[in-house]
């Protein structure tokens, strides 16, 4: 298992070397001078040439990206080109937000997945309506469903409120956090539901037809609830966990958009005004944390996965 671990470490380390390696090259190569952009089309060419000198945008890009590197790893980001404001303290501010968001999708599809699938498994009339309901959902961009959970309980029911974000620490303390962070939940959550709910509906279909110890337990006259609590529910959550490290990756472009909609000042709105404004090291310092985490909950949900059935864990650690 530690032999693993280190192993996955090492891929890890590689994945964010390559990973930053790109986008640091694709960043500098496709947002314009900087230069020009923060001193405005009238600079004089001394000022443009003086301003490459101080942000060395005269180094070639392999040099620039491991003096960046070098940075990184002595914990230092850098400073906004626009703001002038520490990278570090930008990321501390925008992460709560983005976390908090993400945590809030994962426990709405999460249970969403759950419910509609007890629902499908226990009456089977209701697995086509569950289908046929996932399948929409999941036909509905982002935004729209955003959008259209405004437009009924904030403009129309004025049950929640459209946009912000308040922080825990206010006078409004968590009850208005959560409030306010209900709508952005559920619109990123029901985008994520329908293939946890596709997932886990195949795993227990699949263990209650075709395995023979479900067959044996109803031939002992096992209770239903036991036979599916003790039984089927752990042998089918593998996959599942599996699912929820991986959609926990690509809920960050979902992220985006919740956050432009909403106004909420986490990381996908703060690189996003960062692209707009040709903040590079602000955008440099969005990408390290979303590959860095992104790589971390990959790890997790494969030794959870693990923990969890023997079988995958005997696989792995022998191969």
């Amino acid at each position: 298992m530690l032999r693993l671990i280190l192993e996955r470490l090492v891929q890890m380390v590689i994945v964010v070397f390559v990973v930053t390696l790109a986008a640091f090259t694709l960043v500098n190569l496709l947002s314009g001078d900087i230069a020009v952009y923060l001193l405005g089309d009238h600079a004089t060419p001394e000022a443009v040439a003086a301003l490459h000198a101080q942000l060395h945008l005269d180094d070639p890009i392999i040099i620039r990206y491991f003096d960046w590197l070098g940075d990184v790893l002595q914990g230092n980001l850098g400073t906004s080109v626009v703001s002038h404001y520490p990278v570090v303290k930008s990321l501390t501010n925008a992460i709560p937000p983005t976390f908090e968001l993400m945590i809030g999708a994962q426990i709405v599809g999460i249970t969403l997945a759950v419910v509609t699938t007890a629902a499908a498994i226990k009456w089977r009339w209701t697995d086509r309506l569950v289908t046929g309901v996932a399948l929409l959902v999941n036909s509905i961009p982002t935004f729209v469903v955003a959008l259209i959970l405004i437009i009924i309980f904030s403009t129309t029911l004025h049950l929640l409120p459209s946009i912000g974000w308040v922080a825990p620490t206010s006078a409004g303390g968590w009850g208005k956090n959560i409030v306010a962070m209900i709508m952005p939940s559920v619109a990123l959550g029901l985008g994520i539901f329908p293939e946890y709910m596709r997932i886990l509906r195949s795993d227990i279909r699949e263990q209650l037809d075709r395995e023979e110890y479900v067959t044996l337990a109803w031939m002992k006259g096992l209770r239903p609830t036991r036979i599916f609590g003790k039984h089927v529910a752990p042998n089918s959550v593998g996959g599942f966990i599996s699912m929820i490290a991986t959609t926990t990756a690509l809920l960050i472009s979902g992220v985006v958009i919740v956050e432009q909609v909403f106004a909420i000042p986490g990381i996908g709105k703060m690189m996003l005004a960062a692209i707009d404004s040709h903040d590079t090291p602000v955008l440099l310092g969005g990408l390290l944390t979303i590959v860095t985490f992104v790589v971390i909950i990959n790890l997790v949900g494969e030794l959870i996965y693990m923990r969890i059935d023997p079988r995958v864990r005997a696989t792995r650690v022998t191969a």
